[in-house]
């Protein structure tokens, strides 16, 4: 492998975003969309070719997943335990309802185009989990991160990639033929929660009082190098224990967040996640084949058509979740437009469907349309609502109550 070849490539990839996010922000839409968006002109451009960053794919996806676990470790430091508190009752019912409802109406309308249960199972699988990392991004960017709503979104999308690992399960067992029992879904269970325990209640006092200790004797430096070291470990037990890293990012965050440098902490991580967290949004972006959305060539029209009707009910499965909010009204449709985007453990939940062979390549074209189009109208979504209600979201608060000295 070539080193400059490689840092060619970084260098490509990067102005592409740099480029379709500046376009974004000067249309008032994020800069996440042109980032998308770039990586999605950019497949399509080199469709008849071979691609100029297949050669690094392996190693530009790993630098991607660094930037988004950033990105979402440092979502975490914004978020309180007290905070989880006042809206876990709220994020665990926005959660439930954005995972039954799409499973629901993906498995019906799978039927209702003439699939097979089992392919209505996978498809109604891949449309229960919210990427965290496209709707964390795009809720940083409104500047409404520290909102009651925006607490309410991210756990409920945690809780989502945690469920979602459960139907994975589930799915997986079902297409490769494995006997699913009680005892095995309890211990996973139980293996999930005790990782949440241990981090929360047990790594936290002390992980807080190793980064005083680190920033009073070695300085930013050591905070920012400590933090990291500590972010790649969590999100390590979470991939140990077979939930996604990006799930272990945020709770490393989450026991960090009244730690008494979490501002030096989220302020050493900011160049980072703005580089590598975009690179991962044009990766994601070049998955994305612009050709099937081209209705003149007949093989696309069924596509086009069974993905039409899975978007209506993936968005309308997702807006409502918003309806868990019993007393406030005014953010429920917020609170469901920041569930739409899909995410990763749609596309693994797809793809082992199409390895296993339940589920045709046509299907699984239409969950990539799908997935691709989620994450271009939720952002959108929050883009026009929220500035209507600005006044409802205080800003992050800049202070240092709660803190630990």
């Amino acid at each position: 492998m070539e080193p400059g070849s490689v840092f060619l490539v970084l260098c490509a990839l990067i102005v592409a975003g740099v480029a379709g996010g500046w376009l974004a922000v000067h249309i008032n839409l994020p800069a996440i969309l042109g980032e998308l968006a770039a990586g999605a002109l950019l497949a399509l451009a080199l469709s008849g070719g071979i691609p100029f960053w297949q050669e690094h794919e392996d190693m530009l996806e790993v630098l991607g997943q660094v930037g988004l676990c950033a990105l979402l470790f440092s979502v975490g430091l914004e978020i309180r335990m007290r905070d989880i508190a006042s809206v876990g009752p709220a994020s665990a019912g926005v959660a439930f309802i954005g995972v039954i409802m799409p499973f629901i109406l993906g498995y019906g309308v799978s039927l209702l185009f003439g699939l097979t249960p089992l392919v209505a199972i996978f498809v109604g699988a891949s449309l229960t989990a919210t990427s965290v990392g496209i709707t964390a991004e795009v809720l940083s960017e409104l500047e409404i991160i520290g909102s009651k709503s925006s607490k309410i979104i991210l756990n409920a999308a945690v809780l989502d990639d945690v469920i979602g690992l459960f139907i994975l399960t589930l799915v997986s067992s079902i297409a490769f033929g494995e006997e699913i029992s009680v005892s095995s879904i309890t211990m996973l269970f139980g293996v999930v929660a005790a990782f949440f325990l241990v981090v929360l209640i047990a790594v936290r006092p002390v992980i807080s009082r190793l980064m005083s200790f680190i920033e009073k004797t070695y300085g930013d430096n050591g905070t920012a190098m400590t933090s990291f070291a500590y972010l790649m470990f969590i999100s390590f037990g979470a991939a140990a224990i077979g939930l996604d890293v990006i799930v272990g990012a945020f709770i490393a965050g989450l026991s960090l967040s009244e730690s008494r440098v979490r501002h030096h902490i989220s302020a050493s991580f900011r160049p980072f996640i703005s580089v590598l967290a975009s690179l991962f949004f044009v990766l994601i972006g070049t998955r994305m084949d612009l050709t099937l959305l081209n209705p003149l060539v007949a093989d696309n029209r069924p596509v086009l058509v069974l993905s039409m009707g899975l978007l209506v009910a993936a968005v309308a499965g997702k807006l409502m979740s918003g309806l868990a909010v019993v007393r406030d009204r005014e953010n429920r449709l917020v609170i469901g437009a920041g569930m739409i985007p899909r995410g990763e453990v749609g596309l693994i939940c797809g793809n082992i469907g199409l390895m296993c062979g339940a589920l045709p390549g046509d299907v699984f074209s239409s969950l990539l349309l799908v997935i691709m189009f989620t994450s271009f109208i939720g952002p959108v979504f929050l883009r026009f609502i929220v500035p209507r209600r600005l006044s409802f979201y205080p800003r992050i608060p800049i202070d240092s109550e709660g803190e630990e000295e």
